[in-house]
């Protein structure tokens, strides 16, 4: 379903792709930003979000591209990323960020190593018939 409105007025628990009159595109499911397949939050300057289920996620890149180039990224509405900076700006500043907690950069390369170390296999991502899951150790 696709809502074209004009006002910020929107029904509860909308389900379907909300266009703003200047370009702006959201998807909802349930009342709640939400997009499996791409951004859910499609900005007509080219600042893109990605959500599932109302929280900030993706898994194969940042959650947050802004058009001046700044990325965030989020794992299930935190900061995370486990390959670099979860907060890299266009003008060169970067943070260092693992599920919310911020870490300078010599203790996030610390943590990595350690993790890599003690279980090569948390924290990996794998699909099993289509669908992803994050190994964590029990």
């Amino acid at each position: 379903m696709k809502l074209i409105i004009e006002s910020d007025i929107m029904p509860e628990n909308f389900t379907g792709i909300v266009e703003d009159a200047n370009g702006d595109k959201y998807w909802y499911l349930n009342g709640k930003y939400h997009r499996e397949s791409g951004p859910a939050c499609e900005y007509a300057n080219g600042t893109k979000y990605w959500y599932l289920n109302g929280k900030c996620h993706r898994e194969d890149g940042p959650a947050v591209e802004y058009a001046n180039g700044d990325k965030f990224w989020y794992l299930n509405g935190k900061y995370h990323r486990e390959s670099g900076p979860a907060c890299e700006y266009a003008k060169g500043d970067k943070f260092w960020y693992l599920n919310g907690i911020k870490y300078t950069e010599s203790a996030y390369k610390a943590e990595m190593a350690k993790r890599s170390t003690t279980n090569p296999c948390n924290g990996k991502i794998v699909e099993i018939d289509g669908k992803k899951y994050q190994l964590t150790t029990i």
